[in-house]
């Protein structure tokens, strides 16, 4: 997250010591979402695509893929394909196969305000 706000200070040629909020600077750049909603409607564009493909394909082999073996103890990581499952409630993989109504729902996660 850092160097996405570094970024859009740099843009603005703002400094960090200049105490300046994230909403100012996105609105003196003309940005409506922030990059990290972009970067997370990307993703889930990216799965619906996946998803998309036939299932003997390398990439939808690779999204599918477990990995045989114990994790270490202590608190399971966070692994991409639950994240963007996470993102993604109430959608079914089906859904996918629309692509009018996967690309409705990637929007309203890229206008999502946190």
């Amino acid at each position: 997250m850092a160097i996405l706000r570094r970024t859009e200070r740099a843009m603005c040629g703002v400094k960090l010591a200049d105490r300046r909020r994230t909403e100012d600077l996105r609105g003196m750049l003309g940005m409506v979402a922030s990059l990290d909603q972009l970067a997370k409607a990307n993703g889930v564009r990216w799965y619906g695509h996946v998803l998309r493909r036939d299932g003997d394909h390398v990439l939808r082999k690779v999204l599918e893929f477990n990995v045989d073996g114990r994790r270490k103890r202590g608190r399971p990581k966070m692994t991409w394909t639950k994240q963007v499952e996470i993102q993604t409630v109430g959608w079914r993989r089906d859904d996918a196969l629309n692509r009018a109504k996967w690309r409705e729902g990637v929007r309203k996660i890229a206008e999502r305000v946190r």
